[in-house]
């Protein structure tokens, strides 16, 4: 929801019901926020690109969002129900690198002939395009093992980050009529993720005991990253001829080649929390509360995982493969804040306030980046993930 259309219903709703009246702890009440959160994460603990030019995505920030409260809530006297629902605007963040040496698929970072003097960099995590780097016999009859697959200096790696939060719950509690409530109610909170990591630049193969390529006189077959590799390493073709990718001295080179590692993540919480809700301050004027949640909940999570390479320049071949997986699993979430309000009228107070929410037990997206192992048919999913949730909110509340 936009900032101007928050504020312009806080205004309205202040000026249509501000009046005299008796106050009670004991009737309906509303109360319409404005959230601004920021998030803190442990996603991305590994790294993308080990090496020289380490490469984590440390460059994503995800910075202050707004969003949207609505609470609704009945008081007896003896006790009291509340149902809210907050939703915020997308987190999301992109940065990128730019690499200086050599991004080495296989296992020859440390090999001279390929990467000359200094060890150039590789992949974080497991890779189709990295285990067809090593098929040491392919059905074509291929030996990729002969050779040193890589992009040479100048590649350009990419990372983006995007989440999106909302959450509703219900909670009964004991009368407001006393300094303090506890109480119990129902969560669901909602967690969706998208994270991409990327690398593109030109591709090269090197023999890995002469660094020859194409026209020496002892260099090795092949000369690229061929077909039958990258196919019996779980990718399938969806365009481009069945010709793989050559080096920079072949016939058919330069090839430019992108990686591409896509991952998505849902996470749906369902569970029970207690509640405390204490009234530190209350005059005539003013009130301070504070709140507090703790819950365990059931998290049904599911990741998706696409591995794209890609050719231009030369070649416009590209392979790709998509892996996913479901789990249900347990969940903690706990969360606390103050609230200042100033009493307008006996119906109508404005108020401010700082909380937290953290949860721990998430499928958070770049996780997801190497969960996948060669062949295609390994993945399971990584639920292990928290965030941390903090900001201020400002609104208006009506009693009657």
């Amino acid at each position: 929801m936009k900032r101007s259309v928050v504020l312009g219903s806080l205004i309205a709703m202040s000026l249509f019901l501000a009046g005299p009246g008796p106050a009670s702890a004991q009737g309906l009440r509303g109360r319409l926020d404005w959230m601004f959160l920021k998030r803190d994460t442990d996603a991305a603990t590994q790294p993308f690109i080990v090496g020289p030019d380490a490469f984590n995505g440390s460059g994503v920030d995800f910075d202050y969002e707004s969003g949207y409260r609505l609470m609704l809530g009945y008081g007896g006297p003896d006790f009291e129900v509340e149902a809210q629902f907050t939703d915020l605007d997308d987190w999301g963040d992109s940065t990128f690198a730019t690499l200086t040496q050599e991004l080495v698929f296989d296992t020859n970072s440390a090999n001279p002939f390929v990467v000359g003097g200094t060890p150039g960099n590789v992949l974080g995590g497991t890779t189709a395009i990295s285990a067809a780097a090593m098929d040491a016999f392919t059905a074509t009859l291929d030996d990729e093992t002969l050779e040193g697959e890589f992009l040479i200096p100048g590649a350009v790696a990419t990372y983006g980050y995007q989440s999106k939060y909302n959450d509703l719950e219900v909670n009964i509690t004991t009368s407001r009529r006393n300094w303090y409530r506890v109480g119990l109610g129902y969560r669901r909170v909602n967690v969706d993720e998208r994270s991409m990591f990327g690398v593109s630049g030109l591709f090269d193969a090197l023999d890995v005991d002469d660094g020859q390529t194409v026209g020496g006189m002892a260099n090795d077959p092949n000369d690229g990253l061929s077909d039958a590799a990258l196919t019996e390493a779980g990718l399938t073709r969806l365009s481009g001829g069945a010709d793989g990718f050559d080096n920079l001295a072949s016939g058919g080179g330069p090839d430019v080649v992108s990686l591409a590692l896509n991952a998505t993540t849902s996470n749906q919480l369902d569970g029970l929390q207690g509640t405390f809700d204490g009234t530190v301050l209350d005059t005539q004027y003013f009130l301070i509360d504070l709140f507090g949640r703790l819950g365990l909940f059931r998290n049904e999570t599911s990741a998706r995982l696409v591995e794209t390479v890609s050719g231009s320049n030369n070649d416009a071949s590209v392979y790709s493969r998509t892996l996913t997986d479901n789990q249900n699993d347990f969940a903690f979430a706990t969360g606390a804040g103050v609230r200042l309000a100033v009493k307008l009228t006996d119906y109508v107070r404005l108020h401010t306030g700082y909380e937290f929410v953290y949860i721990d037990g998430l499928a958070l997206a770049p996780d997801q980046t190497f969960r996948a192992g060669p062949g295609g048919s390994i993945f399971s999913v990584d639920n292990n993930g928290s965030m941390l949730l903090h900001g201020g909110r400002a609104g208006i509340e009506v009693v009657w």
